[in-house]
């Protein structure tokens, strides 16, 4: 069954503001904030968008209402995390599934998001938008980035080739795949699995990327998926960064690169 597809986003309409995961304060998103509404877009937060508590975004069920609250608001056309982190497990039991099933829009992040991704591919038939976040656009990011972010939530027609020209593209294996994009966050795609949210890979081309990873943990996660039965099942893969690697080896004859560890475990994949 095709998923459903929200309808393209236009200047004017209005984006809903969440904080599903960490806090962030306001002074620290305003950049952000501001390239949206240079693009012509509303904004409406969240009413707890700016709790805190601890290195949560506010309590759980808070963080929960306000993710309800965007999707039952006819005026909300598309729903933007503000940043990652943490948290955002601890609120998937509070999340209203018929509500959101019954008003189809866009939800846009990346990250700690990566959680509400896998239940949403789970619980709906929606497409979901692994994109950058408020906290992403704060920073002294291309305009080649916000284009491509607006390009996706603009157009109807599908992204087409994607321009790379900022990225260090390379081919593990040659190949033609097509099918559906699932994954994110390799950290928390791993954390989901043995949960209702496990990724589903089957037949599907698996997306992953990560920060601050030594390489035995990408190693562990891979190998984790691996027996899971995970990657046996996707049909391919694209590969992110795993960045600041090497911030954790201070002997480089102690560690395997990255890139062994790609070559290691997803080559033979094919």
């Amino acid at each position: 069954m095709p998923r459903v597809k929200p309808s393209a986003l236009r200047p004017g309409d209005t984006i809903g503001v969440v904080s599903p995961s960490s806090y962030k304060a306001l002074e620290a998103l305003q950049p952000g904030i501001d390239k949206i509404r240079q693009r012509g877009y509303r904004l409406l937060f969240g009413e707890h968008a700016f709790d805190r508590r601890g290195y949560l975004a506010g309590e759980d069920r808070d963080r929960a209402a306000d993710l309800n609250a965007m999707f039952a608001n006819p005026e909300v056309k598309a729903v933007l995390c503000t940043r990652g982190g943490y948290g955002a497990s601890r609120i998937l039991d509070y999340l209203d599934w018929d509500l959101i099933r019954a008003h189809p829009k866009p939800l846009i992040g990346y990250s700690d998001i990566t959680t509400l991704h896998l239940a949403f591919l789970r619980q709906t038939e929606m497409v979901v938008f692994y994109a950058p976040m408020i906290i992403t656009l704060a920073r002294d990011v291309s305009s080649l980035v916000v284009d491509n972010l607006f390009d996706l939530l603009e157009k109807p027609q599908p992204l087409g080739t994607y321009d790379t020209r900022e990225g260090n593209v390379q081919t593990l294996v040659p190949g033609v795949v097509e099918g559906e994009l699932t994954g994110g966050c390799l950290c928390l795609v791993t954390a989901a699995c043995g949960t209702p949210e496990q990724v589903d890979a089957r037949g599907k081309i698996l997306c992953l990327e990560d920060v601050d990873e030594p390489p035995y943990a990408v190693d562990r996660m891979l190998t984790q998926l691996k027996r899971c039965g995970v990657l046996d099942e996707a049909a391919g893969f694209v590969i992110g960064e795993i960045t600041n690697w090497e911030q954790h080896v201070s002997d480089p004859a102690e560690t395997l690169t990255i890139e062994q560890i790609w070559q290691d475990i997803l080559v033979p994949l094919g």
